[in-house]
């Protein structure tokens, strides 16, 4: 039964028509998902924390060429909470597709910290037909190997930005075969798209799936600037209390819905 409440008033004049069916499904989604997969939100939120507590560290900058790196790795936590609330509200691959986006801008803040020469590049990449060029041999030609280095700890992420490339961003047959329904009568077919994540076992798979992904982007971040965040005491311990509870997540998880090969914790 519908929540009378689950629309503002502003909301109850402004919304209408099948789209209003749409919101009010969403926010319910929303709601559910977050009293039916507890952990895996309080998991989200932490991981929201440690973020935060890192860029509060990392205020006050000494050296000007970590400011472009530190600038990317903020629009990838941006990025981070608008796919969180989306994948909660049961909008897997329209979170999927941020996610992607947050991942790219992450291995590109990792690649100019490692190589400070290439932040010219990346910013002065729209100024010439040559300063293209140069910004596609950095960024874009041998993606796997230029951006995705094992050397560096980033090759675990290759496999989400794959992934994710595939089910969310680009409109793919693997993409639109979790997305549609075809019913077949003996006259014709009903085509459907589904708008929402509808099943409980997919959606908590999802979710895990995503948390993971998106705990090897905070640990990009973390690399780069290791040597000053490794003094945080405090932040050490957030880390390793995350990694505590995203394993409790996954064994609740797996137990629930009998997903263990879906819920391994490891990267």
């Amino acid at each position: 039964m519908q929540d009378p409440q689950i629309l503002l008033p502003v909301e109850e004049k402004a919304v209408r028509g099948e789209y209003r069916d749409y919101f009010i499904s969403k926010r319910n989604n929303y709601f559910a998902s977050i009293q039916g997969f507890p952990e895996l939100w309080e998991c989200f939120l932490r991981l929201d924390e440690i973020w935060m507590r890192e860029f509060s560290d990392l205020e006050r900058i000494r050296e000007p060429g970590q400011i472009l790196p530190l600038q990317l790795f903020m629009n990838s936590h941006a990025q981070f909470r608008v796919a969180f609330e989306l994948a909660f509200s049961s909008c897997m691959g329209e979170a999927w597709n941020i996610v992607r986006s947050s991942i790219e801008s992450a291995v590109q803040a990792h690649r100019i910290h490692r190589e400070p020469k290439l932040a010219l590049v990346w910013a002065r990449r729209n100024d010439s037909p040559a300063s293209k060029k140069a910004y596609k041999r950095a960024f874009d030609e041998y993606k796997q190997e230029a951006l995705f280095p094992a050397r560096h700890g980033l090759d675990g992420l290759y496999g989400y930005y794959r992934n994710y490339s595939e089910w969310g961003t680009h409109p793919t047959l693997a993409a639109m075969a979790l997305r549609h329904s075809i019913e077949k009568t003996p006259a014709d077919m009903n085509i459907r798209h589904e708008y929402l994540e509808s099943r409980p076992e997919r959606l908590a798979a999802f979710l895990f799936i995503m948390l993971k992904a998106c705990g090897l982007i905070e640990r990009a971040c973390f690399d780069c600037f290791k040597v000053r965040l490794d003094l945080d005491t405090q932040l050490m311990r957030m880390r390793l209390e995350f990694d505590r509870r995203k394993a409790a997540a996954a064994n609740v998880i797996s137990r629930r819905f009998k997903l263990r090969e879906q819920m391994n914790v490891s990267p």
